[in-house]
Order: structure tokens, then sequence, then C-alpha cells
């Protein structure tokens, strides 16, 4: 493979080099960034490093929009077996219409290896934030939280289960609103079986019965989703130093309930998360709409309290409450807006 330099037209040989490599022309001497094509697609910036490959800004003749772009190179080591991954996440994203799943916007394969389009979420993730010590107060958290709780909602009613809910897949667009992402560990009758040694998702956050029989149902993704509660509220995984552990020594440490070690949080959100994830999957919350109730309900309970405190230190105007502007928040998300 060759391509020229754009300051002197020396064919570069570039075969053997990564995509989108920097390189400097033997002739010129010039730093050329080489390998800026992927398929159809145009690569414009680097976004992230994910297990199967990089994802990358990209653009296409054939788009009017800039696209986050997956790309599985076939030189990568476990190609055969992140193409199923990668197949996975199309086949579910493109079952779920929904205003809260990000969307696929085309899939393909050919001689290089493959990619996945999906609409670009120029306001990165949960993890960004987490990674960058971002505060976030219980309200926000939990408007996040009731988000990707009517993701979830809108996946199981196409029969899909994700299992894999964390902070890294909890992502934001330009404007704020979020969205849940990477389908490449779900569940469906729809979709190739995914290998055995990528079931066990991320430690961190995955339900003790996935480790157990390696399925799961809305009850793990229930699990899951109060792992990132936690983390983004208390500052620390709920279990600590997961990595490296035998799948027994999981069992283990999922066995025990979580501990809020945090002072200062809610007593509402303190029980809601107990419950998401406790470790008796009967225990948790039976369904999604049981769950949604149980956090507006806690914003219901914190919002008073926010607004007693408020009202307490100083009187004011009258003008809408926390409570009161979070309840628009979520009638928002009611309409996907």
């Amino acid at each position: 493979m060759e391509e020229e330099c754009p300051y002197c037209g020396v064919l570069l040989d570039v075969g053997s080099e990564p995509l989108f490599s920097v390189v400097r022309c033997p002739n010129c001497r010039s730093e050329v960034r080489i390998r800026k094509e992927f398929g159809q697609f145009l690569l414009l910036d680097v976004l992230g490093q994910g297990g199967s490959g990089r994802v990358f800004r990209s653009s296409s003749p054939e788009l009017q929009y800039e696209v986050a772009l997956k790309v599985l190179e076939k030189r990568h080591v476990d190609f055969e077996e992140n193409i199923l991954l990668l197949r996975n996440e199309a086949t579910c994203a493109r079952l779920i219409d929904h205003p809260r799943i990000v969307k696929v916007i085309a899939y393909e394969e050919h001689e290089e290896g493959a990619s996945l389009a999906l609409e670009l979420m120029e306001g990165g993730s949960l993890h960004d934030m987490i990674d960058a010590h971002q505060l976030l107060g219980e309200e926000q958290v939990l408007t996040i939280g009731l988000g990707i709780v009517k993701a979830l909602e809108a996946a199981l009613s196409k029969g899909i289960v994700h299992r894999d809910i964390k902070p890294a897949n909890i992502l934001f667009d330009s404007e704020g609103r979020v969205k849940l992402g990477d389908f490449g560990l779900a569940r469906t009758n729809n979709s190739e079986a995914v290998p055995e040694m990528h079931l066990h998702a991320t430690p961190d956050y995955v339900a003790p019965e996935i480790l157990r029989d390696r399925l799961g149902d809305h009850c793990s993704d229930i699990y899951s989703l109060g792992g990132c509660i936690y983390h983004v509220v208390i500052g620390e995984p709920p279990y600590t130093k997961t990595d490296g552990r035998s799948l027994d020594e999981l069992l283990l440490l999922k066995a025990q309930p979580v501990m809020i070690t945090r002072k200062g949080i809610s007593p509402s959100l303190q029980k809601l998360i107990k419950r998401m994830m406790d470790p008796d999957p009967l225990k948790r919350f039976s369904s999604y709409a049981e769950l949604e109730q149980a956090i507006i309900s806690s914003l219901e309970v914190i919002g008073r309290t926010s607004l007693g405190s408020h009202l307490g230190r100083k009187r004011r105007r009258k003008e809408p409450s926390v409570f009161q502007k979070f309840l628009s928040w979520i009638k928002k998300l009611d309409s996907g807006k």
C-alpha cells in the first residue's frame, strides 16, 4: 500500500503502518498523516480506544454530518472474536429505535476489516466525568439514571438485555442528553453468540449472576446501573481491586452487600442503590417501571429536602424549586426531547 506525500509527491510505503499514523517523508522530511481512509469513511481525529479497536471522528461523502467510527482492523490480534461483538452491537442497536439509545448509522466489512458508524456523542461519557473528578449532584445523577432506565426498558421491549452497563457506555450528546451505547455484549435471540472470553463484562459493575451462568436479564442491568450510580456519587467503584481476581474471588466479593462509605449521601439514594445492587436478583426491582417510580420518588424526597434547606437559609421571591425543575427534565425524558 502506497500513499503520496502531499508536500513533495514521493510515494510512501504505508502498508505496515497503523491507521491514522504520522510518518516522516524520507525525501522532504515533512511529517505526514497517513492511512486516513477506512472503507467509505475519512478519519478526522481519534476519539478513544476500545477493546476491539479505536474510535475515530469521521466523515463520509454520503453523509452530511460527522460520525463516531469504531474501527476493527484485520491485523487486530483478536479480530475473529471481536468482529462478533461489532456485528452484535450493530444488530442489537438497529432493533431499537429510541432517543436514549446511541443510533447506529452504518456497518460494513471489507478487505481491511470492519467498521461501525455511530451517532457522534460530543458530550463525552460518564466515565470521562468520573476521571475528571467532576462533581454531580444527587438530582443530576438520578436524572441521568432515569434516562438510562428508559433506554433499557426500550431494549427489553425488543427482547434485548445489555449486560455491559458501565460509565463508559453512558454517553452525552452536545446538548447534555444522556444515551446508552455499546451493545456488543448484549443478549438477544437475533444476534450471534458472543465468545465466552468476553462474557464477564466489566468486573466493577457486572452482576454476580452473570458471573455464575453467563446469561443475565433485566435485573442484571439494574445491578450494573446501580454500580454506575454508586461510582459517580461515592467517587469510587462499589467494589475495589476487582481487576485480576478469579471468578470465585469475584463471586465471594459480590456476595457481600455494597457499603455506602461516604458521608452526606441522602438516605433515599442510599436505599435506592442498595436495592439496585442487592446480591440476590429477586430482591432488586422487579421491573423498570418499578425502578423508574423509585427514582422519581427519590428525586421528590431530595428535591423537597433541598428546597426546605434553601428556604431555611433565605426567603426569596417565588421561583421554580429545584424539584420542579427536575420534574420538567423528567417530562422531557418521557417525551424523548
